[in-house]
């Protein structure tokens, strides 16, 4: 007499459930499962972490945009001299610094992405 569908026999105590056939059991392989998992960090990625970055990097831009003008207007009216600017040449050399290494990063990451080491 075999139990009916659905219903879990236990052979042995404790039980052994091997994750290779539990996963083939519903369908997908260990290997398939990963890759899908894989491919919802991927999406994640594409879908929340990037957009943030675009985000922060357009918001900073703005700010600098916003005091470039600050700048210029305080000068024209003179409430300022040119030395007092906010925006000198030490923001600008540190915006291209950290434009650098962000760039640097991603690059860095698609490059493991395309070749991933190899695990022993």
């Amino acid at each position: 007499m075999h139990p009916p569908p659905g219903t879990i026999t236990v052979t042995g105590f404790p039980p052994t459930i091997s994750l290779g056939s539990e996963a083939e059991r519903v369908g997908l392989s260990v290997a398939d499962q990963v890759t899908l998992r894989d491919a919802d960090l991927r999406k994640w990625m594409a879908e929340t972490v990037m957009p943030a970055f675009r985000l922060a990097n357009g918001l900073t831009l703005a700010v600098v945009a916003v005091l470039l003008v600050l700048d210029e207007i305080e000068i024209w009216f003179r409430v300022i001299t040119p030395a007092e600017r906010i925006i000198t040449s030490q923001v600008i050399m540190a915006l291209l610094g950290a434009t650098t290494v962000q760039v640097g990063a991603i690059a860095y990451l698609i490059a493991r992405y395309l070749f991933p080491s190899r695990r022993p």
